[in-house]
């Protein structure tokens, strides 16, 4: 019976995040309102299935038939997106099992997180799913994600790549925030859904699907509370071994349980038996939301690292001695580096260079003495992860310089100094290419911090690569990546 069920549930959120028809109930045309938020962003996101709006106030929205009800439809439908007040939902769920809708996700609010009224319709709800045989996500949830099926389905239109990272985030503000990033900073995901009140899909429940999902790779979560706290360790710990699982948990002082009691309408456990259960387990505990996305980028586009040794190239000395400080901070080792490796390395530097492990640059020009340091480093099996800081990023710096010399030099070629333009452009995109080229070569992460802020994301992907290159704005940020990574890998031997 209990494998039964668990095959249902994995057909039925397959559907529900591949389906082929939605129908969108309390569709609007009115700017802003939540039902102008959804309905616009799944057209202009490019879904290619059925797309059926549902209002008897019109006849047609967005170039589209509209329908009074559900049942006018004249096609199946797999998915229907409930966005009407909290009082007609129950009844709007009664017509879609009629219907044969497969699921439904419900939008709106004043639910369990409002009062006493609104847990009573939760749980009515929840009968009328469970008796229709129909998988509710939500209610009170900013919608879901779903990118391998081209379906853009929340209040905030951020479209992120597909990729590998799966968010699964109790609030849809800071879920949307989480994808928000993940756009800018090129991380692809495969699934986000703001899973709100979980009245009836619980957070054990898509960790489960999540772990037969061929497209995700990396589990990110965002909780408030866990209901069955066992079921949620017993699997967590499961899915954990084959695919990272991150939380980021909410409700950690007595200020936070109480927002998250009228947030979600949860209630939130003793967060050190939480952390303490999770570490046992191996599961990784981010602090802030920040955090969680760097560890994405990291874990969905670098190798684990099988040690705790790290080898550091720097473009300046300053950056190395702070990122060895750090590595020495969180557990990690700076080992020296042996004579042959020197004098590989020497070869493309000037002499008073620092000879020793982290390797220092000291500001060179030579082009191959970065990716000829970052390889020597990589192939050595004396460190298990390289730190690369400094070397992308200097072609905004370039940028800045050839600038001044315009205003400065009137007579100086434009034509030389689009050279110059192009070649540091081109530079970085050879290094950051032979950089996964590397990793894939030699199974070993290999991080980036870069020199400056730029617009280009903390993730670059390579065509053709399993990996990518990943470059973060700060030494620390990097380290703590690594050592996570490096705790995660310990943690799942």
């Amino acid at each position: 019976m209990e494998k039964k069920l668990h095959e249902n549930l994995i057909t039925g959120l397959e559907t529900l995040f591949n389906p082929k028809s939605v129908a969108l109930i309390g569709a609007s045309t009115t700017f802003g309102k939540w039902g102008q938020l959804i309905a616009s962003n799944i057209i202009a996101g490019g879904y290619k299935g059925k797309i059926y709006p549902v209002n008897p106030g019109y006849q047609d929205m967005f170039g589209l038939p509209a329908f009074s009800h559900i049942r006018e439809i004249p096609d199946p439908v797999d998915l229907a997106f409930i966005i009407t007040p909290a009082n007609t939902v129950p009844s709007v769920l009664q017509a879609c099992g009629e219907k044969g809708v497969r699921g439904t996700v419900i939008i709106t609010s004043g639910f369990s997180e409002s009062d006493q009224a609104g847990k009573a319709l939760e749980q009515e709800i929840v009968r009328i799913g469970q008796k229709k045989e129909m998988f509710i996500i939500g209610p009170n949830t900013m919608g879901i994600i779903a990118p391998y099926a081209d379906l853009f389905a929340t209040g905030a239109h951020s479209r992120p790549r597909k990729g590998s990272v799966a968010f699964i985030s109790q609030s849809g503000n800071l879920g949307n925030q989480l994808t928000h990033w993940a756009d800018q900073q090129g991380i692809g995901i495969s699934l986000f859904v703001g899973s709100g009140n979980e009245a009836m899909i619980t957070c054990p429940d898509y960790l489960e699907y999540l772990e037969h999902d061929p497209h995700t790779r990396i589990i990110i979560l965002y909780i408030e509370s866990v209901g069955h706290g066992g079921r949620f360790m017993e699997v967590a710990t499961r899915v954990n071994r084959k695919k990272p699982v991150i939380i980021l948990k909410g409700g950690t002082t007595e200020a936070g349980r109480t927002a998250a009691a009228s947030h979600t309408g949860s209630m939130s456990g003793e967060d050190a038996i939480f952390r303490g259960a999770c570490r046992q387990a191996g599961i990784l505990n981010a602090r802030v939301p920040s955090e969680l996305l760097n560890l994405s980028a990291g874990f969905s586009s670098l190798p684990l690292p099988k040690g705790n040794r790290v080898g550091i190239v720097t473009l300046g000395g300053g950056w190395g001695v702070v990122t060895a400080d750090q590595c020495n901070d969180r557990g990690l080792v700076v080992p020296p580096i042996p004579n042959h490796m020197v004098e590989a390395i020497g070869r493309h530097l000037p002499p008073f260079w620092s000879k020793g492990n982290p390797v220092d640059l000291v500001g060179t020009r030579d082009l191959d003495a970065p990716i000829v340091a970052m390889q020597e480093l990589a192939k050595w099996d004396g460190v298990d992860a390289v730190m690369v800081l400094g070397v992308v990023g200097r072609d905004e710096f370039v940028h800045s310089l050839i600038q001044s010399t315009r205003d400065a030099d009137p007579e100086i070629s434009p034509e030389f100094l689009d050279q110059i333009k192009a070649m540091s452009r081109h530079f970085e995109e050879l290094f950051i290419s032979k950089m996964v080229e590397f990793m894939e070569a030699y199974e070993k992460p290999i991080i980036g911090v870069s020199l400056a802020r730029t617009d280009s994301g903390t993730v670059r992907p390579v065509p053709g690569r399993r990996y990518s290159g990943v470059f973060y704005q700060t030494p620390e940020t990097g380290v703590n990546v690594l050592a996570r990574m490096v705790e995660y890998a310990r943690g799942t031997e």
